[in-house]
């Protein structure tokens, strides 16, 4: 099975287009996931909407935005509410790890494998 990543940009509308791709593809997805990079001078979160695989062809999408959200801890913040909330309403499984940050990888396919090792150890993605 192939799985992809699907990069929206770090802009409002990009964030926007998470909340149709919820609000119209909920039973299609199989988690969202944030990603914190707690280890940065200046940590950020990622968000990952995982699809489920599709029937045919075996593929699997994983629209992202990456570093594009501050950290919301201790103190919250409105685009993190937002997309818990998006996920809440839809009783979507809403998940959170520690990961690198993509600048600690020279070419994006490098960190890109790297995500799908850890979202496979999550069991966030099937086994090979």
């Amino acid at each position: 099975m192939s799985q992809s990543f699907i990069e929206l940009g770090p802009g409002l509308s990009d964030f926007f287009e998470f909340e149709e791709l919820i609000r119209y593809n909920h039973d299609r997805i199989r988690s969202v996931v944030a990603l914190h990079t707690t280890l940065e001078e200046t940590p950020m979160t990622s968000i990952l909407v995982i699809m489920k695989p599709t029937t045919q062809g075996h593929f699997q999408g994983i629209y992202a935005t990456f570093e594009s959200i501050p950290y919301p801890y201790p103190a919250s913040n409105k685009r993190f509410d937002l997309i818990r909330s998006w996920a809440e309403d839809y009783h979507l499984p809403f998940l959170e790890f520690e990961t690198k940050a993509m600048h600690h990888f020279h070419e994006r396919a490098l960190f890109y494998n790297y995500l799908i090792g850890v979202l496979r150890l999550q069991r966030q993605l099937p086994p090979l």
